[in-house]
Parts: structure tokens; sequence; C-alpha cells
């Protein structure tokens, strides 16, 4: 598995036979080593994109939670799973990919794009795209890829707008290896695919994206998410959890499928990010089939009028319930984290 001190812990969760203890174990996994780095990379590719909107980056690294939850425990039940050698290049690489995805699936001109360049630095002979130490794509020309010359200072490139003030925009401005050529002598080394992509993107018009603030391309590189906060949302879930569980059956089910972290974020997401509750521990809680909570999980929050259906009751009953709910709790735990539970 590795030497690492999270290596070793990945080790003991798979080893651990008691379930319990596997489940502590998983959440210190996620909450303590997981959830950091991938969110820190999902800010870092959409803030170069310039699509800086929390709720992109929420889920997108949600989603790569969700699915690393899943392969963790495939490979404690001894399940069909593939192989984590470096936790924490595993959990970047998913990251990247997901990124990728969520790109690919929301742009698909830039998605072409990449198709294009892709086939232009791999024909054309002074230029190459290799893959990185951590599973990124690297490109710029050959003979840096054969003199392993290292990347490009991720300064120099975040002023990429700044360095290349001069270069003409338009896709018949230059032709497409002399524009390559001219970004890639402008920053003295190579650079990752997926920002080429993007710069190059630019001065041909396709998905032509405001550009990320410098203020928040320095913070990016920042770990910005303290560990005595996110130790505190924990326990605070934690405590909302286990008063959510005592709530009655429709109440669960009104509050639960509608509960939002800001305006529209799905906060119930928030129990699996931390380890506070399981996917299938909130659908027990639920009384929901697997596989009917499973197909409502990437549409959450539901409106009022979807929980009716599901309740058989009307739109208003769904909205009486969830605020006694949300009374009880406010009573007993308070809303310290915002989570807007009306």
């Amino acid at each position: 598995m590795g030497t690492t001190p999270v290596d070793d812990l990945l080790k003991h969760y798979v080893e651990c036979n008691d379930a319990d203890r596997a489940e502590a174990l998983l959440g210190d996994l996620i909450v303590e080593h997981a959830h950091p780095g991938i969110r820190k990379v999902v800010r870092y590719k959409l803030a170069f994109q310039g699509q800086w909107e929390s709720q992109d980056i929420e889920d997108v690294a949600g989603e790569v939670v969700l699915e690393l939850i899943g392969r963790l425990r495939a490979m404690r039940t001894g399940g069909p799973a593939e192989a984590i050698g470096s936790f924490a290049g595993y959990t970047a690489v998913a990251a990247y990919h997901a990124c990728n995805e969520y790109l690919r699936r929301k742009y698909p001109n830039r998605h072409r794009l990449k198709t294009r360049l892709r086939y232009l630095l791999s024909n054309e002979k002074k230029f190459a795209i290799w893959e990185g130490p951590s599973g990124d794509w690297i490109c710029g020309l050959d003979k840096w890829q054969r003199d392993a010359v290292v990347p490009a200072p991720t300064e120099l490139v975040s002023r990429w707008r700044d360095v290349l003030s001069e270069v003409p925009r338009g896709q018949n401005a230059m032709r497409p290896a002399d524009l390559l050529g001219r970004i890639f002598s402008s920053f003295h080394g190579p650079v990752l695919f997926d920002e080429l992509v993007g710069i190059v993107g630019y001065f041909w018009g396709v998905d032509d994206p405001a550009p990320a603030p410098e203020k928040s391309a320095r913070e990016v590189q920042s770990n910005d998410f303290d560990p005595g906060v996110r130790l505190e949302l924990r326990q605070w879930l934690t405590q909302l959890w286990a008063e959510i569980r005592e709530l009655p059956r429709a109440q669960r089910v009104a509050l639960l499928l509608n509960l939002r972290a800001g305006d529209t974020a799905p906060a119930v997401t928030l129990l699996p990010i931390t380890g506070v509750a399981s996917i299938r521990l909130i659908g027990e809680a639920l009384e929901l089939p697997p596989e009917a909570f499973a197909g409502l999980w990437n549409s959450l929050p539901l409106e009022d009028l979807a929980i009716a259906e599901l309740l058989g009751i009307t739109r208003q009953q769904v909205i009486n319930l969830r605020k006694s709910a949300r009374e009880r709790l406010v009573r007993r735990i308070g809303g310290k984290y915002r989570l807007s539970l009306g």
C-alpha cells in the first residue's frame, strides 16, 4: 500500500475487522486526507478555466468523494475494486479526471478543441504531449520531454494573459503550430495540457471564459480549510444527524430531501463526505429502498412537489412537516452552519 501515514491508514481501514472502527477510519481518510486535496485540485482546475462558482466546485468534489467512498468500501468488503497505490496520488488523479469530465459535459466546444490540440501535439514533430508523475497530461516542445525539463512555474502560467498580451486573437490570425510555438517559448517550459487548452480557447474564441482573479489564483495554493473548523463542522453534523433520526419518518423525508447548504447545494451530501453517515444509512433513515434512493441522489435537493408526490400528501403538508422539524432542530442544536432547513 505504501509507507506514508495516509497509506498506512488506508491499510488499517482495509484490514479492519470491526465495522464501527472501520467507519471511523473511513471518516478520517475522507475528512482529513481526501476531501481537502480533492477540493484544492478542483478549485485550481475550475478557477483556471474561469468557472469560479462555489456550487460547481462542491458538485465536482462531491462526485469524486462519493465515488472514492464506494471504492474504499468495495476494497474492504472484498468486492470488485481497483487497487490504490498512493492514496494522495489516486485522489488527485480522480479529481483531475472528474474536472475533465465536468468540463467535457458543460463545454462540448472546448472538448472538440482538446481533441484538435491533442492531435496537433502528437503529430507535429517539434511538439509532444506526455503523462506526468501525478497522472495529468503535460505538453511542450519535444526536446523538453527528452531532457525532462520541469514544467513552467505556476506563477508565470497564471499570468498568461499578460505574458501573451501581444498575441493576436482569432483562428486565422496565426497558424496553429505557430501559436503553440509562441505560447511554449513564452513560458520556457512545459505546461499542463488543460492549461494550454484554456489559453488557445481564449485566442480562438472557443468557450471564452472570464479570467480567474489573481487573488483567487493565489488562494488555491493555500490550505484555507482550517482543521479545527473541519473538526467542529463534523461534530455539529454528528449531532444534527442524531437529532434528525429522532424525527418522525415524514418529517425526516420532508427535511432531508430538501436540506440545503446555501441557496442550492444539497447539504445532505456533507454527511457521507464528513463520514457522519453513509449513503446507505441516509437511505435507511428515509425508509427508501436502496435503488430508489440512489435514483434520487443526483437530483437533490428535491422540490416540495416531488417530495409531496413521494409521500402521497400535498405540497403545503410537506412545508408544514419541514417547518415542524426545523423548529425542533433549532431548539435543540441551533443553526450555526446556516443549513437551510425550510
